[in-house]
């Protein structure tokens, strides 16, 4: 898998050739993070990409929350299972998600997502 890198403040990078690219494992944890924190309906060509985020303030269940990110992640390509998630929110309207997931490359790989 091949993703494009972003920046720090969450662009894609541009202008490096192949430095531009990020492979393998970095790409699933780039497509998680890009994926997350997208809202749906906010890309034009895919209006299902992104998470319901405006859903999910009002959720009062936590499942439904958990199983709703979860269902994210499995979607996003190079994902096989969702071994661990959790989220919890951090100081001002920040929400903090850690993952533990199984690739395609039969890899365990650990990220942490602030939105």
């Amino acid at each position: 898998m091949i993703f494009r890198n972003v920046s720090s403040a969450g662009a894609w990078s541009f202008g490096a050739g192949r430095q531009n690219f990020a492979r393998d494992d970095k790409a699933i944890q780039l497509n998680i993070e890009t994926t997350l924190k997208s809202f749906e309906s906010e890309y034009f060509f895919d209006t299902d990409f992104g998470l319901p985020w405006f859903d999910l303030i009002n959720a009062q269940n936590k499942d439904i929350v958990i199983l709703t990110i979860k269902s994210t992640i499995v979607a996003c390509y190079g994902v096989m299972k969702v071994q661990e998630l959790e989220y919890t929110f951090t100081g001002a309207r920040e929400l903090e998600i850690k993952y533990s997931i199984l690739t395609i490359y039969q890899t365990i790989l650990r990220g942490v997502v602030t939105i």
